[in-house]
């Protein structure tokens, strides 16, 4: 491993633990859409042209800053995680307004499939990303969660009768299930008119499908694994899976599905929940059927708007 950039995030303690909880969480603050809604919503100051170039800046700023002072080493690899996150997604941007990939995927005049595909395909590239530059730093697979993991993994909880706790691979994909039909009876109540588009659904099911997968890899694996594998030893687990829901509910705030606090709120619940399911596991592999079965729902209901 290279020590002199990324040394193995480990658990330290006493008073020493509660400054590196604390600026571990200032600075996934400052690393979030929090600055933006507090300037737009509140102070009518619109940044999201700048959003991208200020957390740049920042990231830069905090990885120079665990070189000076030595408390902040231990979150080296998470800033430099974001900083990976926010590079790879400032390039992914220049390169989706180019003609070359205007004229593969058409913008906003081309089919649904075609457009959905090359904006996941976005997403993916970002989730390759991020564990290459973690593998190249000396991490293992295991240490960012690019494994299947122990599906068994106690989730805590017993069915009546049933003296051993359930698995995750039960307790997950069932939590997931029963949420995709809440939220894809909650959609469907918004639209009511959608509900005639069933019949054209059918073609397009195995892009739905697709797509959702695209985006539950890519989401887990960029802003779910990246970050987590390198906080958890670090801040403990519960502070870490906390932090990561935080982080991820933040960035729904604008264009989420749905947007806005209660979008911000439920999307945080439930990057909890698949942060829980990664840090016991110890993989990818039930969070991605978790928030598989989720997109799955959203991108049916997106898929019947769009025909």
């Amino acid at each position: 491993m290279n020590q002199s950039l990324l040394t193995k995030p480990t658990a330290v303690s006493g008073p020493q633990n509660r400054t590196i909880i604390v600026a571990a969480w200032l600075s996934m603050l400052f690393l979030s859409r929090a600055p933006q809604i507090i300037l737009q919503e509140f102070l009518g100051i619109d940044m999201s042209s700048s959003i991208l170039q200020w957390w740049l800046g920042i990231a830069l700023c905090l990885i120079a800053g665990t070189f000076i002072w030595s408390v902040l080493r231990p979150l080296r690899g998470y800033f430099i995680v974001l900083l990976t996150v926010y590079g790879g997604t400032a390039v992914l941007d220049s390169l989706t307004s180019t003609a070359v990939w205007q004229s593969w995927f058409g913008g906003q005049t081309a089919a649904w499939a075609v457009r959905f595909f090359g904006e996941r395909l976005g997403v993916v590239l970002l989730a390759l990303l991020v564990p290459a530059v973690l593998l190249l730093l000396g991490q293992s697979r295991q240490d960012i969660f690019l494994t299947r993991g122990n599906w068994q993994a106690s989730s805590g909880l017993r069915w009546p009768g049933r003296p051993k706790p359930l698995g995750w691979v039960v307790v997950g994909p069932a939590v997931a299930l029963l949420l995709a039909v809440l939220f894809g009876w909650g959609l469907l109540a918004l639209s009511p008119g959608v509900q005639r588009q069933w019949p054209a659904l059918i073609s397009l099911m195995p892009f739905v499908l697709l797509f959702a997968f695209m985006n539950a890899f890519g989401e887990e694996m960029a802003f779910r694994a990246g970050p987590l594998s390198q906080l958890w030893r670090v801040i403990g687990e519960r502070q870490a899976v906390w932090l990561t829901a935080v982080w991820f509910g933040l960035g729904h705030f604008y264009g989420g599905i749905p947007s806005g606090m209660l979008g911000a709120i439920q999307s945080g619940l439930v990057g909890f929940l698949f942060g829980m399911a990664m840090i016991k596991t110890k993989g990818i592999a039930v969070p991605v059927l978790m928030h598989l079965l989720i997109d799955t729902a959203i991108y049916v209901f997106l898929a019947m708007t769009a025909v």
